[in-house]
């Protein structure tokens, strides 16, 4: 009976010490937590209407690469017919600037015509086509133009997302490693782009233990995490959602709100440049919770 009453005792200090390494999340205000939801959905909706514009992306190479509406050029721009070709874009390094034609009818935001080479420096406009580079954070410099005439911008579709709910709120402990440790992470446009991952997130979801790699910069104050989950074959997003809890120190108790689980921009347009999730970020629970798919944009399709 003594051997049996001491073994209840460490059993039951054992789950007492294990309820302390897994803490609820903090609790939060609710009218603070619903003002702070709508906010964050606003966000996510304005999103859309930006992406949505994005007409093209384009790889500028080293040397000239020219643009213009004509179908044979390496830039195509969505043109209604004129003009054929509107210059080249020259790249030297990482230096980039534009040379127009004589019947381009680049301008900079103010209105100004292009007349003469000019670095890039500012985006430029041709029509209503807005035109700017940008920079994958490495070598690869990419054209972008998005339509400002597009009618996401005055009438974008709206979200769905799963109704907010407690149960996906929870608490993770930061497992920093040892110092942060640079990687490369591929891409939707078949390249790598350079991160810096800090450590994991370990958390607790229907009884299970669960690790996400979390990507950041030192002294930022908020971890980057992309996950995939079961829901990414129906209802979610099929590439991955992100999260960005407040980053804490190694061994400090962050939050994970999957209500506030969101896509990113590949989601909604394949003219971007998102990165894609570890191998490991892939849970096997299926997040009911966040941002829904968008069944009428035409994302990239990432495995």
């Amino acid at each position: 009976m003594r051997r049996s009453f001491f073994a209840l005792v460490i059993a039951a200090l054992i789950a007492a010490c294990g309820s302390e390494q897994w803490p609820s999340a903090p609790v939060v205000e609710q009218a603070k937590y619903q003002a702070d939801y709508r906010a964050w959905r606003e966000t996510q909706q304005g999103l859309i209407s930006d992406v949505l514009s994005i007409v093209g992306v384009w790889a500028l190479e080293q040397g000239e690469t020219a643009f213009g509406s004509d179908e044979t050029l390496p830039i195509v721009l969505p043109l209604a017919g004129r003009p054929n070709r509107a210059g080249v874009f020259r790249r030297d390094g990482a230096l980039i600037s534009v040379v127009p034609s004589a019947d381009s009818a680049l301008r900079l935001a103010d209105g100004r015509p292009v007349r003469e080479a000019m670095t890039l420096e500012q985006d430029v406009w041709i029509d209503s086509l807005l035109l700017y580079v940008v920079d994958a954070g490495d070598d690869r410099r990419w054209l972008t133009a998005r339509d400002m005439k597009h009618s996401s911008i005055t009438k974008a579709p709206a979200l769905e997302m799963y109704p907010p709910d407690a149960k996906w709120r929870v608490a993770a402990r930061f497992d920093a490693f040892e110092s942060p440790k640079p990687v490369q992470v591929s891409d939707v446009r078949g390249g790598a782009m350079n991160f810096l991952a800090l450590g994991q997130l370990v958390f607790r979801l229907n009884e299970k233990e669960h690790r996400l790699t979390a990507f950041g910069e030192p002294g930022g104050g908020e971890f980057f995490v992309m996950f995939k989950d079961a829901t990414n074959a129906t209802t979610t997003y099929s590439g991955y959602r992100i999260l960005t809890p407040a980053v804490v120190n190694g061994g400090e108790w962050t939050v994970l709100d999957f209500n506030l689980a969101f896509n990113p921009p590949c989601a909604y347009s394949r003219f971007t440049l998102c990165p894609l999730p570890p191998s490991e970020n892939r849970l096997s629970t299926a997040i009911e919770a966040g941002l829904k798919r968008l069944p009428s944009a035409q994302g990239s399709s990432p495995s």
